[in-house]
């Protein structure tokens, strides 16, 4: 009779005894103010006073404080993540588990931002006396379109593209690369598996298709030799929680032709300047991102000169795809300014004559100029 009560009460009291152990692990283990994993910083304790505490941000903030320091908390992220992936709910977190080890972000939709931006670059191109090109990145997705899973949204890149490049008018170049991104695809990793953004082969092939239009010959393959650094791990694995999809590896193309002495790269940030003599910046990749290894991330202003090339002066004007192919692109020119809208908050225009450029490239991924609201800093 007594161990008939004592299964009986089991259940609850294992149950009691994992919410006491969990309790006391909250209370005892140190707070971290960073997740490696999902590379964001974690919340602080909310602020308590009589404002927050009677419009409710209080306890909203301290339920998401709680759950940003649960014990065990990257088990049990990925333990959410591998369920819903099991259940069905593939892309629960706006990202897809495709096949090969690929996460895919789920594809952009009809944007009216898309269009405002075509409008914005129509008038910049129409204010400038010197050729302005433009390129459009496909995503992942399209570009491997038999990796995704069985059940997935469209991805509707080609209209999409198709509909932004027909609103730039005449004075705008486009080149599109889409084609050839999807043609290489079938023999060639061109994207990351656990990142959005495009591999070094990737950027390659489309400096390769950019050369055609913008009259530059591209340094053939051979001449490079290439160092590989392994455990790279992206956006979309930190997003997805997806923690047993293995890592990338990150390629640096080195020029064996070209001295090491050519090259210089200088980074403005208002006052700040950093200079380096080389297009990597290997310092970065200790760092849980490591994409920033690539002329050292986001910034304001970014000039490259390589004085051992023969073309002139190159504006590119970009998101942080720029950052893989400007290197390639400099092996053709001798200067390259790199501009991001995001916090260069000067005329591009004036930047041209300033710079006493030659030519004008717009490059951005079909998710970002989908969405970009700083286009229209332009001009």
């Amino acid at each position: 009779m007594k161990l008939k009560n004592t299964v009986k009460y089991l259940p609850s009291v294992i149950f009691c005894g994992f919410i006491f152990v969990f309790m006391l692990l909250w209370f005892v283990l140190p707070k971290e103010s960073y997740s490696a994993q999902e590379k964001r910083m974690l919340s602080d304790f909310p602020e308590l006073n009589a404002e927050t505490l009677f419009n409710g941000d209080f306890q909203k903030n301290l339920d998401t404080w709680m759950s940003d320091h649960i014990p065990a908390r990257n088990f049990f992220v990925g333990l959410n993540a591998d369920y819903d992936l099991i259940s069905g709910r593939n892309g629960s977190k706006g990202i897809y588990l495709g096949t090969d080890g690929y996460l895919f972000p789920k594809p952009v939709t009809e944007s009216e931002t898309l269009m405002k931006n075509a409008g914005y670059i129509k008038e910049f191109a129409e204010s400038m006396d010197i050729p302005v090109y433009m390129t459009v990145i496909p995503s992942s997705g399209y570009v491997n379109n038999s990796k995704l899973p069985i059940v997935h949204e469209e991805y509707t890149d080609n209209e999409l593209i198709n509909e932004f490049s027909a609103a730039l008018g005449d004075k705008v170049e486009f080149i599109d690369v889409k084609n050839a991104m999807v043609r290489e695809a079938s023999t060639k990793q061109l994207y990351y598996r656990t990142d959005h953004h495009w591999t070094s082969q990737g950027a390659y092939e489309c400096y390769k298709v950019l050369g055609k239009t913008m009259g530059y010959e591209p340094v053939a393959k051979s001449d490079f030799s290439i160092k590989t650094v392994t455990g790279f791990y992206g956006t979309s694995y930190s997003k997805s929680a997806l923690w047993f999809v293995a890592p990338d590896n990150i390629e640096m193309w080195h020029n064996n032709k070209q001295p090491n002495d050519s090259i210089t790269v200088q980074i403005k940030d208002g006052q700040d300047i950093k200079t380096k003599n080389s297009y990597f910046f290997e310092e970065q990749l200790r760092n849980d991102d490591k994409y920033p290894v690539f002329l050292d991330g986001n910034h304001s202003i970014v000039k490259i000169t390589n004085t051992n090339a023969n073309e002139g002066t190159l504006i590119v004007v970009k998101d942080s795809y720029a950052h893989t192919i400007v290197p390639f692109l400099s092996q053709n020119y001798r200067n390259i300014i790199m501009a991001d809208l995001r916090y260069y908050k000067k005329d591009i225009s004036a930047l041209a004559k300033e710079e006493n450029a030659d030519e004008v490239l717009l490059l951005y991924s079909l998710d970002n100029i989908a969405s970009d609201p700083y286009l229209s800093n332009l001009f």
